[in-house]
């Protein structure tokens, strides 16, 4: 028979400290005069009571006691830190865009970027699914810690980056009406030559011919970035929209196969 008050005195010890989310070596660090298999006894038993949440294996995160531990989950963006712990991320595409106040819709699901290949590209945690989506080293930049409350901070593509990994995987964004809304409520506030720097070092020419396609269609100013971006758009001809029909309407301008209603994109800026 486990002993309650030393599960009680476990989570004092890390709650008081401010630490919601802790690891099994945390636990072990805590208390190194007890056995180990006793202490995993105490923290599987504390899940199945509902006072833990086991968020991966050896990661656990504290429930509120006036909470319901079926339907408790903490901030998204917090779960997916602990997910992350000691290793490299940064909440991203659909995530990232309401975390910027781009999207006010946000899905069962937190997009979190890394620079490495996860055991499992998805897990689904209290409903909502954690996707992990690996960038290659090149492609791993542009992000900052931000505050998500008065307490916490997590990483999160800068709006340079969520605007450049949106439109080079617009599946991962919301499609391109979210995105063309993304590029059209931004068009005043992002630092062009950043997002310039940004969308040349991403090297996706599909990426840049969306971008000025929809400065185009929106009518934004002609910088002398989007000049730069032009010159770079090389040959191909991408599809606007990945996941549309595979075939469309050359526009020769942007380099870009038009495969769904423009209008659609247009509408849901201008109603």
């Amino acid at each position: 028979m486990l002993k309650r008050g030393f599960k009680w005195e476990l989570l004092k010890t890390f709650s008081a400290s401010g630490r919601d989310c802790f690891s099994y070596q945390d636990v072990l660090e805590a208390y190194p005069e007890k056995d180990k298999f006793y202490l995993s006894k105490v923290l599987s038993a504390m899940v199945s009571m509902g006072m833990l949440i086991k968020l991966r294996r050896g990661i656990y995160y504290i429930v509120p006691t006036s909470a319901d531990a079926e339907r408790y989950l903490p901030d998204w963006h917090l779960v997916a830190k602990c997910l992350m712990s000691n290793q490299k991320y940064y909440i991203g595409y659909y995530s990232a865009m309401q975390l910027h106040g781009l999207i006010t819709q946000p899905a069962m699901r937190e997009i979190v970027v890394t620079d490495r290949q996860m055991k499992a590209t998805s897990r689904i945690i209290q409903g909502v699914e954690f996707r992990f989506v690996t960038h290659s080293y090149k492609r791993f930049f542009g992000f900052q810690s931000t505050w998500v409350n008065q307490y916490d901070k997590v990483v999160v593509s800068d709006l340079e980056k969520t605007l450049t990994d949106a439109l080079t995987r617009p599946s991962l964004s919301g499609g391109m009406v979210e995105i063309g809304k993304a590029v059209y409520e931004t068009r005043h506030k992002v630092n062009l030559d950043k997002l310039t720097e940004y969308l040349l070092r991403n090297d996706s020419q599909a990426a840049i011919k969306r971008y000025l396609f929809l400065c185009f269609l929106f009518d934004v100013k002609r910088s002398p970035s989007h000049e730069i971006l032009l010159a770079k758009k090389g040959h191909s001809y991408p599809l606007l929209d990945p996941s549309g029909p595979k075939e469309g309407v050359k526009n020769a301008s942007f380099g870009l196969k038009i495969n769904v209603d423009i209008e659609t994109i247009k509408n849901a800026i201008y109603t």
